[in-house]
C-alpha cells in the first residue's frame, strides 16, 4: 500500500500547497518533458518512467481543475480525487481501438477505394498537362516551386501535430 505522501499530487509534482495554476503547469510540463517514455525506449527503465508519467498526470488532473483541488485540499474524497476520470481509457485499449477501426475501414476503402484512385490519377494527369503547356514559361518554374513549398509545409504541420499528441 501507498503511503498517503506518494499519492499527494503535490509532492508528485514537487510544488508547493500554495503554487500558482502557471506553476502547477510549468512543473507538470518539465515533469513530462523528462520522465515522458519516447525517451526511454528500449531503456530497462522504460517501465518506471511510464509509471512516474502516470503519477504526474494524475497528479495535474487533481490540480489543474478547480473543483478537485478544494476537493483534495479540504480533505474530502481523497481517493475520488486521485482516480481516474471516469471513461479514460488506457494506451493498451487505445491501441485495440485503433486496430479495431482499421479493420471497420476496410469495407469503405473498399468501396470508395476506386474513386479516390481516379480522383488522384485525374488530379495528377490535369498537372501533367498544364505543365506541358506552359514547359519553358517562368509560370510553370513558380507552380513546381509553390507545390513543393506546399508540400513542405504540409508536412511541418503534419510533424507539429503529431508531437502535440
Amino acid at each position: 500500500m501507498k503511503s498517503q505522501t506518494d499519492l499527494d499530487p503535490y509532492s508528485v509534482l514537487g510544488v508547493a500547497r500554495t503554487a500558482s495554476e502557471s506553476e502547477i503547469r510549468a512543473a507538470y510540463h518539465a515533469l513530462v518533458a523528462k520522465y515522458h517514455p519516447d525517451r526511454y525506449q528500449g531503456n530497462p527503465l522504460e517501465d518506471l518512467a511510464s509509471e512516474k508519467l502516470v503519477a504526474i498526470n494524475r497528479a495535474y488532473e487533481i490540480l489543474s481543475d478547480p473543483a478537485r483541488r478544494a476537493a483534495y485540499d479540504s480533505g474530502q474524497g481523497f481517493g475520488q480525487a486521485y482516480a481516474t476520470a471516469p471513461g479514460s481509457l488506457t494506451r493498451k485499449q487505445i491501441r485495440w481501438l485503433q486496430i479495431v477501426a482499421l479493420f471497420l475501414m476496410v469495407p469503405l476503402a473498399i468501396r470508395f477505394g476506386s474513386i479516390l484512385v481516379r480522383l488522384v490519377v485525374q488530379i495528377l494527369r490535369g498537372t501533367l498537362e498544364i505543365t506541358k503547356l506552359m514547359r519553358g514559361t517562368p509560370l510553370a518554374g513558380v507552380l513546381v516551386l509553390l507545390a513543393i513549398a506546399l508540400l513542405v509545409l504540409l508536412l511541418v504541420r503534419h510533424r507539429r501535430a503529431k508531437r502535440k499528441t
